[in-house]
């Protein structure tokens, strides 16, 4: 009996305290996409990815998986007359203080350039390019809650393998500056 009774309080312990731990703990999962760089003339790049807290919850341990697409879809260029990229990306953001954080990704994924305005030629083939990011995250609807936050964010993108012709010694590293709408859940 005493077993029995030990058991079931311990149950009901647990079970009445865990509605209020799930309410306390921080979201786990995000949604994000681009707000500036869809309408920027020959940038046009949009911008979709999931995000995923896979470190510590909260602190400056705290890191988040990316996983997402990187679209450009006929965008005038000024390397050929048109470009469409679609890739797949993954990264990893790390938060170094509060909403501080340093961002890395890959994108890998295929790049259709029409007529270089070098050689005339058309180049479809393989993209795989990196990105390194510093930003911040601001809660928009409440600090740590679920809702919708802003990441401004400023950094570097570049090809690793990306071949749409001749350049004509312009460079392939581009600075790159992005405001992130996001919603965590």
């Amino acid at each position: 009996m005493k077993k029995t009774t030990l058991l079931v309080a311990t149950c009901w312990f647990m079970f009445s305290m865990l509605p209020g731990f799930a309410q306390t703990m921080p979201p786990k999962w995000g949604i994000e996409t681009e707000l500036v760089q869809p309408f920027l003339p020959n940038v046009g790049i949009i911008r979709l990815q999931a995000t995923r807290t896979i470190t510590g919850l909260t602190g400056t341990n705290r890191g988040d998986l990316l996983l997402g697409a990187y679209i450009r879809p006929n965008v005038k260029h000024d390397i050929v007359e048109k470009i469409n990229e679609y890739m797949l990306m993954v990264g990893y953001r790390q938060y170094l203080w509060r909403g501080l954080h340093l961002e890395a990704k890959t994108d890998i994924g295929f790049a259709d350039g029409t007529r270089n305005l070098i050689d005339g030629k058309n180049y479809n083939n393989f993209s795989w390019f990196w990105e390194a990011n510093a930003g911040y995250k601001f809660a928009l609807t409440g600090k740590g809650a679920r809702g919708l936050y802003a990441i401004p964010q400023f950094g570097i993108i570049s090809g690793i393998s990306a071949d749409i012709g001749p350049r004509g010694g312009k460079s392939d590293i581009f600075l790159q500056g992005s405001l992130i709408l996001g919603f965590q859940f």
